[in-house]
This record gives structure tokens, sequence and C-alpha cells, in this order.
């Protein structure tokens, strides 16, 4: 029965959406064709930096900055280090997207790396909004981020989403089955008093087909109609509270190895000898993320020339994080 009222849905906002399309086309024709002009244009430049940026499976690797994240010092600066520190990584500096949240991310974006988009690609997701880490803003911007990814998957782009704050110590493509719509790692902590709240570990695999895309579809509709709702944020919690949808639509979703995928969420000695991705997570203030990063990235360059030394059987204490929480 929901899946008959989503469906009922759907197609009332579709006839409401024509009848404005062609309001708007008959009463003001010129500023319809300027808009569809700016339109195609913008389509043009993100179909030729995806093209350029694409692995031979149409597969892109995606991240998003803002200024506080692409900045002299910030994130960008540490993800992509860790691309060129990590092991077999550093080919998929060629495969990496930038998306640009505001012109002086793009500034200094285009200064580091060779494909980065402009804002004005996704105008009208990216509204001017304060800089912040409190949670108003981590919600706006990981709606921004879903309406991207429904755009690239919408050209026929797999998706690895990476969250700016991972680092890349391995390839982590051997974790990722193409058979599955999702590929995603989630861990448990807790938030407040929200015991066992899912977090995703900072990175995904997205498969463009029609049922993902039918999914990111729903998610935004319903976001849509319900703009003051509890309507998750996050990839993890939704898929996992969203069961019947996910059934429905033949959405599969792989569970990858946390042990595979770490976080400052959840510890282990030895992370640096298992671990594909390390993310910051369960830290919310920026300059602690970039500090205890930079150390975790230390160890990782001394870690592997213990292993190429002959040393791999020392034990490396944890150093990090320092100021994030433990």
């Amino acid at each position: 029965m929901r899946a008959l009222g989503l469906r009922r849905s759907l197609y009332l906002l579709t006839a409401f959406l024509i009848v404005l399309l062609w309001f708007f086309q008959y009463c003001y024709p010129g500023h319809v064709e300027r808009g569809y002009i700016k339109q195609r244009s913008q389509e043009h430049e993100l179909i030729q930096v995806l093209r350029r940026a694409s692995m031979p499976d149409r597969t892109v690797i995606l991240t998003m900055v803002d200024e506080s994240r692409a900045s002299p010092g910030s994130l960008l600066e540490v993800l992509l280090q860790s691309f060129k520190s990590g092991e077999g990584t550093q080919r998929f500096l060629n495969h990496l997207v930038i998306i640009t949240m505001d012109p002086q991310a793009f500034k200094y974006c285009r200064t580091l790396h060779p494909h980065c988009i402009h804002p004005s690609t996704f105008e009208a997701y990216f509204s001017p909004m304060r800089q912040s880490t409190t949670k108003p803003y981590q919600n706006a911007f990981s709606w921004r981020r879903n309406n991207v990814l429904l755009e690239v998957l919408d050209l026929g782009y797999n998706i690895i989403f990476t969250d700016v704050d991972v680092l890349w110590l391995r390839s982590p493509l051997s974790n990722f089955n193409p058979a599955y719509e999702l590929s995603i790692s989630c861990t448990l902590s807790s938030e407040g008093q929200r015991e066992g709240y899912p977090r995703g570990g900072g990175i995904f695999f997205l498969k463009a087909n029609a049922i993902a895309i039918e999914f990111f579809k729903y998610w935004k509709f319903i976001k849509v109609l319900y703009p003051n709702s509890d309507v998750e944020e996050s990839l993890c919690r939704t898929i996992i509270e969203s069961q019947d949808v996910t059934n429905v639509l033949g959405f599969r979703v792989q569970p990858v190895n946390t042990t595979y995928f770490g976080g400052f969420c959840q510890l282990n000695q030895d992370m640096l000898r298992d671990a594909y991705t390390i993310h910051a997570n369960c830290c919310d203030d920026l300059t602690s993320k970039v500090h205890d990063l930079r150390i975790v990235l230390d160890d990782w360059i001394r870690f592997r020339k213990r292993v190429s030394g002959d040393n791999a059987s020392d034990e490396m204490a944890l150093r990090w994080p320092q100021k994030c929480p433990r």
C-alpha cells in the first residue's frame, strides 16, 4: 500500500510540474530559453569533466568541498596527499572529480587538481550558507551532496564518493561489488542520548542504473514533500530505516566490513595494517580533523617504511586522535 501511495504522489507531482512548465513556456518564453541555454552549458561542462576523469567502466571518484575545506592547510590538501602516499592510490587522482560549492573553493582547487567543477554547474543547490560544523549545516551539506549524486548517476556514471576527511591508504575497489546498487560501511556510535547511531565510513560506491536513480529520486521527493520532517541525511541510517522502500525498488546494499574502512569512531591497534581508508568521523571541528589526519598520514608513511624494511611485526602505538575526541 505504501508503494502504491508513493506512485500516486509521484504521478501528481509530475502532472503539476508539466503544467508549471507549460505556463512558463508560453508566458515567459525568453526567460525559459535563456535558462535552458545556461543549463545546457553547465551540463556540457559537467559531462566533459566526468568524461576526462572516468575509469574505463564509467566510474568516477567524487568529493565535495566548500571554502572551509578547500583552502591552504585544509582537508583537501590532506586528502590529495593521501592519494600520493597510499599503496597503489596515486593513479586514482586521474579519476577524482572535486565538486566545489563556492568560487573561493573552486579557485583554490584549480591550483591543486585538474578536475574541479565550478559551483555554477550546481547553482540551484549551492545557495549561500554560513560555513559551520553545526548539525543544520552538516544536514544541508549532505542534501546538496545527494542532489549532485543523482545528477551524476543520471548521466550514467558509477560513483565512488569519498568525504574530504578520508585518507586513502590502499585501493578500496576490491571491496565494492558492482552487482549491488550500493556498497557502504556503516559503524555504530553514540550521539547524545541516541545509542547505536549509524555513521558512514566516509566512502561508498553507487552503481549507475535505474534502480539507484529511483531510490535517490524517492529520497529527494520525500524531502521536498516534508521539508520540516525528520528525514535523515545519513545514507546509512536511511538504508537501515527504509527497508520496505529498498525492497520495493529492488535496491541492493552490500555492507562492507568496517575493519577495512576505519575511522575515529572505532579505533583498533591494527588499523594501519588492515584499513583501506581512515575517516575522521566522530569529530566536528575542522581544525582538529586536519591536525589528527596529518598525524595518521605521518604514521602511515612510517608504517610503510617499516614494512619495506622487514619490520612489519613491530607494533606502532596509535598517536591519534589527539584533538578529536577518542
